[in-house]
């Protein structure tokens, strides 16, 4: 802080946060730092380096999105580091993912250059066992071999990324040359994917290790589930216990404009959240299963008083799906990206997102619907898991025990507790301020 001498009054310096992310809509999550005082927020993405089906993705998020000023591809620092470092001069790193390689990288430059780095997850991700099994055909070889063929542009981006950053950073001496570890990092990247992301190994955990320097966390409980799974890479870590990047919007709308008093004992409307895997775009019979299944659920939930079903696409999704399967289940699509529909719901249907927590916060009605026709993750975290919730068996074509339960809900018009609620987005900015 710098005291004015004309006015005694503080003028802070304004304070420069990086976001780094491998997508564009990550943009989304950090918004609220851009109306932070004293903070001046630059994002930047890698969108323009991806291959394959998240190259594809690209194209349509460009259309999807109007991006403010504030946000930046990499080509624009010509995909270097030190450039983008030097001509940012960021006061902190930002990142929401510590599982996606384009982080970490970010992270490990910026440790070696004292840069703060601060970690808020854009999700709730504690992912303890294997996604719900699907029930599917056994795969023939041409199966197979087009799987394999599906893959390699994502092996080519990953071999590209790494060894590119690897050799960019020994050369402007941010990292040491030691083939041998980047060959075994490599190896684990390319050879065994998903415990790269979730459970990386010894060697992995050493290449990017101590590289994050404060764990912004909805539930301090939590660490321990980072230090098991992550290890030498969040070693030494602060942990800030705070809230969800959701919970930051919904209190900031809650603040701004409180939700006007709805008369009770109508039912309004259902609302479900998207909680999409990849293979649901691109997948013809997980698109058709995606179809069916919202059909389903909005069949039954008129079925039940409901007025009709409200579908909140993920950030990721294509608008594309999003229109198809929706059109064929007569849902309709909630263009706001605020918690409008979330607030105003009477039912909230989903799986296992992160919103689920702020409806938890909200204490709506929720129904946790399940398949065998299409990857999912049931309920992982606290407070959902032992959360009251009705179970909709969405392979049924008229799950009559779910019809019983939905049929009883009385819409309640409760008092929305604020006063406990904590926001990360205003924490994280208080830190890099001081």
């Amino acid at each position: 802080m710098v005291i004015s001498a004309d006015t005694g009054q503080e003028n802070a310096r304004t304070r420069t946060i990086l976001a780094f992310d491998c997508w564009l809509p990550g943009f989304t999550y950090v918004a609220e730092l851009a109306n932070e005082p004293g903070i001046s927020l630059v994002f930047v993405h890698t969108s323009s380096m991806q291959t394959g089906e998240p190259a594809k993705e690209y194209e349509s998020f460009r259309k999807q999105y109007d991006a403010p000023s504030w946000v930046h591809d990499f080509s624009e620092f010509g995909y270097d580091f030190q450039s983008m470092f030097e001509r940012i001069k960021p006061d902190a790193l930002l990142v929401t993912s510590l599982h996606h390689i384009e982080d970490r990288t970010a992270l490990c430059y910026a440790t070696s250059r004292n840069v703060p780095t601060y970690f808020i997850p854009h999700g709730i991700f504690l992912l303890q066992d294997s996604p719900q099994p699907v029930e599917s055909k056994k795969k023939s070889l041409a199966g197979k071999f087009s799987a394999f063929l599906s893959k390699l542009p994502r092996a080519g981006y990953y071999t590209r990324f790494f060894w590119k950053f690897h050799f960019q950073m020994i050369r402007n001496g941010s990292r040491k040359n030691d083939l041998g570890k980047a060959l075994r990092v490599y190896r684990s990247l390319i050879g065994d994917y998903q415990s790269w992301q979730w459970q990386p190994n010894a060697a992995v955990q050493q290449y990017y290790a101590r590289s994050i320097d404060t764990l912004i966390l909805y539930d301090a409980s939590i660490a321990s589930y980072f230090e098991k799974k992550f290890g030498a890479i969040t070693t030494g870590a602060r942990i800030v216990e705070s809230g969800t990047l959701d919970v930051t919007r919904l209190l900031r709308q809650l603040r701004n404009a409180p939700p006007a008093r709805r008369a009770t004992g109508h039912k309004g409307q259902a609302y479900f959240i998207s909680s999409p895997y990849p293979e649901y775009f691109s997948n013809p019979e997980s698109r058709k299963a995606c179809a069916e299944i919202l059909t389903r659920l909005a069949d039954l939930v008129r079925e039940t008083g409901f007025d009709g079903l409200v579908y909140r696409p993920h950030p990721g999704e294509p608008a594309e799906f999003t229109a198809e399967i929706c059109q064929a289940s007569g849902a309709r699509i909630d263009t706001r990206r605020d918690f409008t529909g979330l607030v105003e719901a009477d039912l909230i249907i989903g799986t296992s997102s992160s919103l689920l927590y702020s409806a938890v916060l909200l204490r709506k009605p929720i129904a946790i619907w399940s398949t065998g026709r299409l990857k999912i993750d049931p309920p992982y975290y606290e407070p959902l898991i032992s959360y009251p919730k009705i179970a909709i068996d969405a392979d049924k074509p008229r799950d009559v025990e779910a019809i019983a339960k939905l049929a009883t809900i009385e819409p309640l018009e409760a008092e929305i507790d604020l006063s406990g609620l904590k926001d990360p987005i205003a924490d994280l900015a208080r830190m890099v301020r001081n």
